[in-house]
């Protein structure tokens, strides 16, 4: 900082204290508040998957939902989202949808945009095309990407990767 804005800025403390009240209003706190609401976001997906309920999870989706995983690119509304969520649900029981390791939140400096790393853990049984109930041990590692739409997170995709077989 220049010497002379140094010294003009401490000889009158009330402009001090503008220059100290702005800094606070800065992107730290919202920075704070966003990460919160993004952990309530990841939390509230653990819900929708250990309840079953695909409405919990599509209601951050962007309207063109960008899904990545098993060398596929799909762009899907949030009723085909919603769908295809409910099918999976339907056929599984969750016995274990855990974090491995807290998630990685990293938010744009201007605050608009944002990522999530997820690593997770996730058991069930799924019945199989002939019916029967088949176990499965599987981590996963994802990129969620958001965008802040309307002071409100908005999922725009999600990439993703997996290792099935994990607890063997």
């Amino acid at each position: 900082m220049h010497p002379w804005i140094m010294t003009r800025t401490f000889q009158h403390p009330l402009r001090l204290l503008l220059l100290l009240s702005l800094g606070a209003c800065g992107p730290g706190q919202e920075s704070d508040a966003d990460r919160a609401e993004l952990l309530r976001l990841h939390q509230l997906a653990q819900t929708a998957h250990l309840e079953k309920r695909p409405e919990l999870l599509v209601a951050s989706f962007a309207d063109s939902f960008l899904d990545i995983s098993r060398g596929k690119v799909n762009v899907r509304t949030p009723a085909e989202s919603r769908a295809s969520f409910q099918a999976y649900f339907d056929a599984s029981t969750f016995l274990e949808w855990a974090d491995l390791a807290p998630p990685l939140i990293r938010i744009s400096p201007d605050g608009q945009m944002a990522h999530v790393i997820v690593q997770k853990r996730v058991r069930l049984t799924a019945t199989d095309s002939t019916g029967v109930q088949r176990p499965e041990d599987t981590i996963f590692a994802w990129v969620e990407l958001y965008e802040k739409r309307s002071r409100k997170w908005t999922l725009m995709g999600v990439v993703s990767t997996d290792r099935p077989g994990a607890g063997r």
